[in-house]
């Protein structure tokens, strides 16, 4: 890693990081991405299916949007135990996500994944253990395009960095799960969903799904580093406007790539 980058993380941290008394803003966020984001995912991917695979997840499966299934991972999680199926903490010495350090037992997102499209594309599993697998796929598909679920170990991804915005604290992890996405100048999330999937061409977006998921944890890595980590902050301790702006660009093409990539994801395993 750069030693200028290291050196304004570590700096960054050692000031921003919560003492125990300011634990109510440390507190894990939720759901990543906020339901709204994994809903948009879930909608953008649903409008590049191919017709025949989007047949089959509505008749074999029985789920007629993938929006609808968009959240249930993470409403399972905590009764299953599943948390850390949602993330991948990286050593903050580390640019990129490796295997026999940040995820030694395989129960992190991007093995996750792997897992799960495996049992989707297995004809000879049962019904029940491929439609959860498409469940878990359409969540944790958008999960590692979140750059925070590919954050610091140190800092919890975030989560123990306070931060203001909007004249209110809050943690740096749960600003990127959600408080970012702005979709109120449209009338639904399937509008906004749509806008954003016509922003680009199938021409530009073909070579999004050719890497593999390491590739997509390790996109969301350098945004944690090179964006999200270097807070700015206004006179009056705000997040600076031009944080919050290009934050909500960067969070609008990972919700856009998390969708055209799941979409091929699905495609490919069921054809």
């Amino acid at each position: 890693m750069n030693r200028f980058r290291r050196n304004r993380l570590s700096q960054f941290a050692s000031v921003l990081l919560l003492p125990a008394i300011f634990s109510a803003f440390s507190a894990p966020s939720a759901q990543a991405w906020g339901p709204e984001g994994h809903r948009v995912i879930g909608e953008i991917a649903q409008m590049r299916l191919l017709p025949s695979v989007l047949r089959k997840i509505q008749d074999d499966f029985n789920i007629k949007n993938l929006a609808d299934v968009a959240n249930w991972a993470d409403e399972v999680k905590d009764a299953r135990r599943q948390k850390s199926w949602h993330y991948a903490n990286v050593d903050i010495s580390s640019d990129s996500y490796e295997r026999g350090r940040d995820c030694p037992d395989g129960q992190c997102v991007i093995e996750k994944i792997s897992v799960f499209e495996s049992v989707l594309k297995d004809d000879s599993a049962s019904l029940q253990e491929r439609r959860e697998a498409l469940k878990y796929l359409v969540h944790l598909a958008a999960d590692v395009h979140q750059p925070l679920h590919l954050g610091n170990k140190e800092d919890r991804g975030g989560n123990e960095i306070r931060v203001r915005f909007e004249g209110r604290q809050t943690n740096l992890h749960a600003l990127w799960d959600g408080e970012l996405i702005s979709f109120e100048k449209f009338r639904s999330l399937p509008e906004y969903a749509g806008a954003l999937n016509g922003t680009v061409g199938d021409g530009e977006t073909s070579a999004w799904p050719l890497s593999g998921t390491a590739e997509w944890a390790n996109e969301s890595r350098r945004l944690a580093l090179d964006f999200a980590y270097l807070v700015r902050v206004s006179e009056n301790g705000e997040l600076a406007p031009e944080y919050v702006s290009e934050g909500r660009k960067i969070v609008e093409t990972q919700l856009l790539k998390a969708g055209v990539r799941l979409a091929d994801l699905l495609n490919r395993s069921l054809k």
